[in-house]
């Protein structure tokens, strides 16, 4: 009766809802839906359309077998369609009003039994690799009668005679097969290649994966989401083939540097343009040069990201023309999705410490050895055992002294929290994120926090027109501690505690007050670090809005007009003050810095795009423009001698000595043109031509102009006739590629003359002039790359396993150098377009679904090889290319054509003179203090039997990797799931300038605790050469400092469970994950992934007292409601 009830006054509601039918668009017409399910009952299927929508079933209870499994293949359908599938043949009938849906039973209706007297089969159903298929439909074809497969993939049916059972399966193509007289059936399903053709993100627009003709890499979220980092560049490492990524520090927070096939600049940047929703990030960084958010990237929340599209040939990166010569990658943020509001919170809080603490010498240890030196010198020793000193105790009371990096080091907190609401109609759809990511340094007062909210909303205002919005709003603020990643120096918190002596206390044991100065004779003016990381006050600051809008009108049938604008504006600030208690601010008086930078850019783009498909012939078309418009403006203050520590850096005006203030300001523009034509032939042949061109205010009025073009074509040889009985090959693809790409990341005004400020004395007073600040080249114009790329695509066995290989060749012409001119111009360079150099080399990428039964095994493994080499700099004499260390004398890379870019050129050593033999015969070198049995030799490369730096230097070390790699294995078993992602690097040497201070057996500093296996009269096989008090100099300019990079490294671990279904939740995960697990490696340092010479293409591969890397440890949790 209850039921009874229930129906009547459905159906009477049902008629007083049809009257608003004729007024407005019902919302059954405005919702849609995605399930894909070969195994559900059909209450099941009711209970998903309720959950994500405001639909409500009614029924009686006779009305309809809730228990019956159905198979349900619906994307973004109305819900109509979903009821159409699952009582399809049936007597069940449904009557959809407004939110209502009642579901009813014809009885006129003759159903067919499903016991019918006929004959029984039994079957199995199998996958291209033998694999089961489980809860795959099996229906005899034209009635109701059928069942599905269980866990094995077996089923049993019983059908009428001459029947034809047909099998489906989402994912794989539909299968009807007559029964005849068999009892037993094997059944092989084939994978429905062209419903699983993955959709990428290419420049202006989307294509199918198969029709690409260029070289694209993808990454998703769930890739960059199972890492504990703070900007999605991290997590790029190891992951798309001829990518590579290298921390220029550990810092929180701290620099990325990114390489797609190789380094193409010497001088004008080698990294690849970031475009996020269709806009080019451009704007940002921090203020001061250091500090938090060096990058675009950092201001970014990595949960906010959809999927990356990394573009590396020229026929996929010559549509952003002058911008695209280092690669271009596309990131893709989450949109709504149409749907029942959800929310979802992702979150995780963990713990982070050194990876790898380095192993120095003890008090009594370092005692031992400078005592040693001060003997080898000549000198009176400075411990012994009858000292009185406090600043020079006995040796017996040494003990282990002050262990400096346990003063600095700590273990550090760090967490991320992520909700997102995501929902809408038809109609409009929306997608808010709002996130906090907090992270300590493992190095003390040193933190990252970001705060964002991102809100992206689709909405269709007519059935022509549809706008898409995009709004970010971020905070950076951090505590950096003077490690800011652009390298080392005696000022360094990382230096001073490898460098600072175990025999020097952290307080004056007379005074009471710290210890500011290394004060042992012949050392380095290293300072104490404990009053920096207790009381140095760094702080910066980056606020941030990025916005955009898009309006696309739909002309015509296949033709859509794109209207675009954005905005990206960041301000940054960098507050700085040294108190008394620090070294500088003891000297000063205390010192207080403000810094700031605010960086905007302005961009519209209209993009026209036609695509049609006549018969075999598929057309699509793109023309476009854009004009950006970029500005720069900075400032900073400085002031010392400070009345009193309180003021801090909030009032400068406390400072009684003031620095001149510094301002400046810059602007650019960019005005451009391009286009795209793709033809494909029969689904088979490939054509892509592009073309941009770009005029830029950078470069000099001869040359405001470039043409960028490029043509790609590919092969589909697998939909070819005499390929169709190879049926083990799903696809084949050749491609190949051709083009140019350029280079503008020059600083504005390079090209026009430019006046400067001077300051110069007049009568004893100080006055400014104004003067020329550079030589003016009308001629300046872009560096320009071109590409050449040849590729495979092969995929077999349905695509369970898919590999590509790209073999390029890139040749960068017109390269922007400093050349000298004359001084009589006035000037000591000229900025010119001048010489050339190459990079060629070799991508591998595998990926196979290794077992895809209950326990699921899915690997990817990517391998690539990049040679590059200076080709010609007319004019240009080979040199060394700056200083890394002043105070060390410690050179830059060297420069010369036919060498790899950033080799080092420095003297070779030729081992420890251990015997009278051996001193004899090795060469001469000018400090007789160092040359004598104990100490090091050197290879004598002109043999005149001396040593000279000028001329017996050669080629001692290569930065560039012979090969990098990538490896990640996903697994998974019912609900748990485990990944493991695997990077290394193989041929890299490293030019760890840290051993110029640590590994030199010196009283400079502290030293290794490898360096006890020295050269002594009782140890005359020792490793390394005697001690000394003095330094020497040939050390710090040989091969000495350069080691073997190379490493394989467990990037991340994450063991996941998903709970099954939670009433009140629409999901739950927990998961556990560790961070930079394990590193295999030879090199000594922290951290054999090191660039800590910031993003120099002339510096590559430079620890001087990088930041260490963090190991971190989380647990985390995703919800959805």
């Amino acid at each position: 009766m209850k039921n009874n009830t229930r129906f009547s006054i459905c159906l009477l509601f049902l008629w007083m809802s049809m009257n608003f039918c004729l007024a407005a668009e019902t919302y059954s017409q405005e919702t849609f839906f995605t399930i894909e399910s070969n195994n559900l009952t059909v209450k099941e299927v009711f209970n998903k359309i309720e959950k994500e929508s405001e639909y409500i079933f009614f029924y009686l209870d006779n009305s309809v077998d809730l228990n019956r499994k159905v198979s349900v293949k619906a994307r973004k359908e109305q819900v109509s369609k979903i009821l159409d599938q699952i009582f399809e043949g049936t007597d069940t009938h449904y009557y959809i009003s407004d939110r209502q849906i009642i579901i009813s039973k014809d009885e006129k209706a003759a159903p067919v039994s499903l016991q019918q007297k006929g004959q029984t089969i039994t079957g199995i159903v199998k996958d291209a690799t033998g694999e089961p298929v489980i809860g795959a439909n099996i229906v005899e074809k034209g009635t109701t009668n059928g069942t599905i497969t269980d866990m094995n993939g077996q089923f049993t049916l019983t059908v009428n005679p001459k029947a034809v059972l047909q099998i489906s399966y989402i994912g794989f193509n539909t299968l009807d097969m007559p029964v005849g007289n068999k009892s037993s059936l094997t059944i092989k399903l084939t994978e429905d290649t062209k419903a699983l053709d993955e959709v990428v993100v290419v420049g202006y627009g989307v294509m199918r994966k198969s029709d690409l003709t260029g070289s694209v890499g993808s990454v998703k979220s769930d890739v960059i989401q199972k890492q504990a980092i703070s900007s999605f560049d991290q997590g790029l490492q190891g992951k798309v083939a001829g990518v590579q990524v290298m921390a220029t520090s550990g810092s929180p927070g701290g620099v990325v540097d990114i390489r797609i096939r190789g380094g193409n600049s010497l001088t004008s940047g080698n990294q690849p343009l970031y475009v996020i929703d269709g806009y080019p990030v451009t704007a940002g960084g921090s203020a001061g040069g250091s500090g938090a958010g060096q990058n675009p990237l950092a201001t970014l929340n990595p949960g906010d990201i959809e999927s990356m599209e990394i573009l590396k040939d020229a026929s996929a990166t010559s549509i952003y023309g002058s911008r695209g010569a280092n690669g271009v990658i596309l990131i893709t943020t989450k949109r709504g999705k149409q749907g029942k509001t959800t929310v979802t919170y992702d979150g995780y809080v963990g713990f982070q410490h050194v990876a790898k603490k380095l192993d120095m010498m003890n008090a009594t240890e370092w005692a031992e050895m400078v005592n040693e030196g001060a003997e080898t010198d000549g000198r009176p020793i400075y411990y012994s055992n009858t000292s009185s000193d406090p600043l020079y105790p006995a040796m017996s009371q040494l003990g282990e002294g002050t262990d400096w990096q346990d003063q600095i080091f700590r273990t550090a907190p760090i967490h991320s929290h992520n909700v997102s609401v995501n929902g809408g109609s038809e109609n409009t759809k929306f997608a808010v994120v709002a996130s906090y990511f907090g992270q300590e340094g493992v190095v003390k007062n040193q933190d990252f926090n970001r705060v964002s909210l991102r809100n992206n909303i689709d909405t269709k205002i007519s059935k022509v027109v549809d706008l898409s919005t995009s709004l970010t709003i971020s905070r950076v603020f951090a505590n950096t501690g003077r490690e800011n990643g652009d390298g080392g120096g005696n000022t360094s918190i990382i230096n001073a505690s490898l460098v600072m002596p175990p025999t020097v206390p952290i307080y004056d044991p007379t005074t009471g007050e710290y210890v500011r100065l290394n004060y042992l004779p012949g050392s380095s003016t290293v300072p104490n670090p404990v009053p920096y990381v207790k009381h140095l006050q760094d702080k910066g600051t980056i606020d941030r809005i990025l916005a955009s809008a898009d309006l696309t009108f739909h002309i015509i049938d296949g033709l859509t007009l794109k209207v675009s604008g954005g905005a990206d504006m960041s301000n940054a600030s960098r507050e700085v003050y040294e108190p008394k208690e620090t070294y500088r601010g003891y000297n000063a008086n205390g010192i207080a810095e403000q810094q700031s930078r605010r960086s905007s850019s302005y961009s519209n783009e209209n993009v026209l795009t036609y695509i049609k498909k006549i018969g075999q012939h598929s057309l699509n078309v793109m023309v476009g423009s854009s004009l950006l418009y970029e500005e720069n403006k900075t400032g900073s203050m400085t002031a010392r001698d400070f009345i009193s520590d309180v003021y801090g850096y909030n009032n400068l005006d406390a400072g009684a000595q003031w620095d001149k203030p510094n301002t400046g300001r810059s602007k650019s523009t960019l005005l451009s043109g391009f286009g795209r034509i793709n033809y494909v032939l029969m689904d088979k042949y490939l054509f892509t031509v592009t073309g941009r061109a770009d005029g830029s205010s950078k470069f000099g009025a001869n040359n405001k102009w470039a043409f960028f073009p490029s043509f790609a074509a590919a092969w589909r040889i697998n939909q070819e006739k005499f390929m169709k009985n190879i049926d083990w090959i799903s696809n084949l693809k050749i491609r190949g590629s051709w083009g140019v790409t350029g280079n503008q990341n020059i600083p504005a005004y390079s090209s026009p003359e430019k006046m400067n400020t001077y300051t110069y004395p007049i009568g004893g007073v100080t006055s400014v002039g104004i003067g020329a600040g550079n030589m003016p080249n009308p001629d300046l114009k872009w560096e320009t790359t071109a590409i050449t790329d040849i590729g495979i695509d092969l995929g077999v066995f349905n695509n369970r396993i898919n590999f590509t290989a790209d073999y390029y060749y890139k040749k960068t012409t017109d390269l922007l150098w400093n050349i000298s001119v004359p001084l009589t111009t006035g000037f000591g360079t000229v900025l010119k377009n001048i010489g050339s150099l190459q990079n060629k080399g070799l991508e591998l990428s595998l990926s196979a679904d290794v077992l895809t039964g209950p326990f699921k095994w899915n690997t990817m493994l990517n391998w690539s090889t990049n040679k590059n080499k200076v080709l010609e700099i007319p004019g240009y004499i080979p040199t060394q290319q700056g200083t890394i260390s002043g105070h060390l004398k410690v050179n830059g890379s060297w420069l010369e054509p036919g060498l790899p870019v950033g080799v080092w050129n420095l003297l070779k050593t030729n081992g420890v003179m251990r015997t009278e033999k051996e001193w004899q015969d090795a060469a001469r070198v000018a400090d007789s203090n160092f040359d004598k049995i104990g100490d090091m030799s050197f290879v004598d490369k002109n043999g005149d039997g001396k040593i000279s730096f000028g001329e017996d230097r050669q080629i001692v070390g290569d930065p560039n990797p012979d090969f990098i790699f990538g490896w990640t294995n996903n697994f998974s078993y019912k609900n748990f799931d485990l990944s493991v992602y695997i990077n290394g690097s193989v041929g890299n040497d490293i030019y760890n300038v840290l051993r110029a201070e640590t590994n030199i057996v010196s009283a400079w500093g502290n030293q290794r605790a490898e360096v006890k296996d020295r050269w002594t009269v009782n140890n005359p096989n020792g490793k390394y050469p005697r001690a000394h008090v003095l330094v020497n100099q040939n050390l710090l300019q040989s091969d000495y400092l350069i080691e073997d990079g190379s490493f394989l490294r467990i990037q991340n671990v994450t063991l996941g469970y998903t709970f099954p279904k939670v009433s009140f939740l629409r999901s739950l995960r927990i998961y556990a994950t560790a961070q930079n697990l394990l590193t295999i490696t030879g090199y000594s340092g922290y951290n054999p992934e090191v660039n800590s010479q910031g993003q120099s293409n002339l510096q590559l591969g430079v620890d001087y007292n990088a930041y260490p890397t963090a190991r971190s440890f989380i647990l985390g949790v995703n919800i959805g409601f």
